[in-house]
């Protein structure tokens, strides 16, 4: 069987893509999100914004399956946490981006810490700017997305993973982060 080469041309650019894909998120799910929960133990303000419960959203779309699978292992990594955690509860809004706009989720529900998986075709810098309006927190596991104006993400660097923090975009959001975490992660600007 001999194929033509807009098939062969085709299959390679599926292949190209799905490798960047996942690449995006250079640290696993399950180890980002029990980082981003300590993380957040630094932000001085937190108690303040959130004094009985924490509210984690997790943005994603359900179009793109590398967002679906990032948002379901961090459900699963939550409750986890949550299981484990003696500290206070943790309750968990999903944002479907493909079907509902960032700002209107974030009126609906009171989120303290928002998690954003990888996307496509999504504009991070206006994310990050709806965030801020709100007052939220945004985490992420997509490395380049910190340098886009999200405030705290990881990374892989010498086979461990290292905290980004782009300290005026968590300022912009309402934290305070401790000078013992900037300490730890590596500042981005």
């Amino acid at each position: 069987m001999r194929l033509s080469l807009p098939i062969l041309l085709l299959g390679a650019c599926v292949l190209a893509s799905s490798e960047t894909h996942s690449q995006e998120m250079e640290v696993p799910v399950a180890i980002q999100i029990p980082i981003f929960l300590k993380v957040i133990t630094f932000d001085r303000l937190r108690k303040a914004r959130a004094p009985s419960e924490l509210v984690i959203g997790i943005a994603y779309q359900h179009g793109y399956r590398t967002s679906v699978t990032a948002r379901d292992e961090a459900l699963l990594s939550i409750a986890n946490a949550r299981d484990s955690s003696s500290a206070a509860p943790i309750r968990v809004e999903t944002i479907d981006l493909d079907d509902e706009r960032l700002a209107d989720a974030l009126k609906r529900a009171p989120i303290t810490l928002l998690y954003i998986t990888p996307l496509r075709a999504t504009d991070i810098t206006l994310l990050a700017a709806t965030a801020r309006a709100a007052r939220v927190t945004t985490v992420t596991g997509v490395p380049r997305y910190v340098v886009n104006g999200l405030a705290v993400g990881v990374e892989l660097r010498d086979r461990r993973p290292r905290i980004l923090v782009n300290l005026e975009a968590s300022r912009l959001e309402g934290a305070d982060l401790t000078s013992e975490l900037l300490k730890l992660a590596t500042i981005v600007r």
